[in-house]
């Protein structure tokens, strides 16, 4: 039953950080709490090529998580009175995991995007119609 007070603590000393940064966000902390992550759109930039980048971006998240991955497969094979510790336990086998597939998942929806703008959507039709103009 303690678990449960600590998580409804916790839980309540998120909310009043979130609340107090969404209250000053202009602060140093709710400028980098609430910063723009991934890539930004450039100038004249077709749709398409900026989604195109946001599966790459999303890719890198992936790999990243692969290699964490790999590195506590390595770390539990040289000390494995880690399989003891539940921070590594739940680092190693839930948060890595979870974000590999949140990335995977993003990179996959990303490309399908792309795909289908670029191909299938607005844009393919838009670049048929444009053309050369001859003088």
């Amino acid at each position: 039953m303690s678990h449960f007070i600590d998580v409804a603590i916790f839980s309540g000393i998120v909310l009043v950080a979130i609340l107090l940064l969404a209250r000053y966000p202009n602060s140093w902390l709710g400028r980098i709490a609430f910063e723009r992550l991934g890539p930004v759109p450039l100038r004249f930039e077709p749709r398409s090529r900026y989604i195109l980048r946001w599966a790459g971006y999303a890719a890198d998240w992936f790999a990243q998580a692969v290699f964490a991955f790999l590195i506590g497969w390595l770390a539990w094979g040289t000390a494995p009175w880690l399989a003891d510790s539940l921070p590594f336990i739940v680092l190693w086998l839930v948060v890595v995991p979870l974000l590999a597939v949140v990335s995977l998942v993003g990179t996959v929806i990303a490309l399908v995007a792309y795909t289908w703008r670029a191909h299938f959507g607005a844009e393919r039709r838009v670049r048929a119609a444009s053309g050369v103009v001859k003088t």
